[in-house]
């Protein structure tokens, strides 16, 4: 007896359905794992920037740093009050008053891209301290706005921009820090 074998049979054809489907999920894990990652890389990008931004503000107003007015730890402070038409040294009323206004526009844009305001307050997820700190240390901290050491000697000035990121679909939480140092 001759046997027929012409075409696939069932077996043979559900077998190579299961083997595409278990690569399909494997390439569905890569994408999440990918849209993750673009997910924190945006928000250090974000912080970068915003950090960035703050510090040319801070060059821009010389008297307001010597003073020591950028001085802010986002715990205590909250978001500062808003200052009428402050668009120069001279507009604002003084240097204090420019660096209000200049952390005040900072912390706004800074939560256009990671959320960090809760009304006039700072997230308790996120942390955002700006002082004089000689030796800034930026382990990985193991909570929000930990190891901040401002010690206000050197005239070197920190950023430190705290927040949480969620780390996988099982709603675990990563804490990311940024930090930026100058000496004006």
């Amino acid at each position: 007896m001759k046997i027929n074998n012409k075409g696939f049979t069932l077996i043979e054809v559900l077998v190579a359905l299961l083997i595409f489907a278990i690569g399909m999920l494997g390439l569905a894990g890569l994408q999440l794992r990918a849209q993750q990652a673009t997910s924190y890389s945006h928000s250090k990008t974000a912080a970068t920037m915003g950090a960035s931004h703050l510090v040319e503000r801070m060059r821009a107003n010389v008297a307001g740093v010597n003073a020591g007015d950028y001085t802010f730890n986002g715990a205590v402070d909250g978001l500062p009050p808003a200052v009428l038409d402050c668009n120069t040294t001279t507009g604002c009323g003084g240097a204090a008053n420019m660096a209000q206004n200049d952390l005040r526009e900072w912390l706004l844009t800074l939560d256009q891209n990671i959320p960090i305001l809760n009304g006039n307050a700072i997230n308790a997820d996120s942390s955002v301290v700006v002082c004089l700190d000689s030796i800034p240390d930026t382990p990985i901290p193991v909570a929000v706005g930990a190891g901040i050491n401002c010690d206000g000697l050197l005239g070197q000035w920190t950023i430190y921009l705290d927040w949480t990121e969620r780390r996988d679909e099982r709603e675990n939480f990563e804490i990311k820090r940024q930090t930026l140092t100058f000496i004006p």
